[in-house]
């Protein structure tokens, strides 16, 4: 799937994508079989097939937030400005699949965004897209529940 970035731009400058939110516990995200984080993901792939640009939003708790987000480059979709300067106007760029969290303890930006598959992957609900974002997940679930290993990491 390709888009123009100036379509991408006045979307994100509007604020018309589709967004929905999700409450979805750790625990359940984090279930082997990846059923937890479903709901989010049927609704990405309904919602990009109608508009490019879109989210799902999961609430993990007071102080973690999980996005799925579509976007033609590795930014949150909160910041148009810098799309704006990395794109060419009237050029297509690929629709990507992007997972971004934003917790305080995550880094010391508060966000991480990282890109899981391609929206073609997840209309064709092909698993490597849901085995990334199992992946991405646990990763992040780990560097919140053990903050200091990635401080000992950096230093050796």
């Amino acid at each position: 799937m390709k888009v123009l970035a100036s379509e991408v731009i006045q979307t994100l400058k509007d604020a018309s994508f589709k967004s929905e939110e999700f409450k979805i516990g750790k625990t359940t995200l984090k279930k082997a079989d990846g059923t937890g984080f479903k709901p989010a993901l049927d609704f990405l792939k309904q919602a990009i097939q109608e508009s490019p640009i879109a989210e799902a939003v999961i609430n993990v708790n007071k102080s973690v937030v999980i996005k799925i987000q579509s976007n033609i480059i590795n930014l949150p979709l909160l910041y148009p400005g810098p799309v704006e300067k990395l794109t060419e106007a009237e050029k297509e760029y690929d629709v990507n699949i992007y997972a971004v969290i934003e917790a305080e303890k995550i880094n010391s930006s508060h966000l991480r965004i990282d890109q899981i598959g391609t929206a073609e992957d997840l209309i064709s609900a092909n698993s490597d897209l849901q085995a990334n974002f199992k992946d991405w997940m646990a990763e992040q679930f780990d560097r919140l529940d053990h903050p200091d290993k990635d401080q000992k990491d950096n230093e050796e």
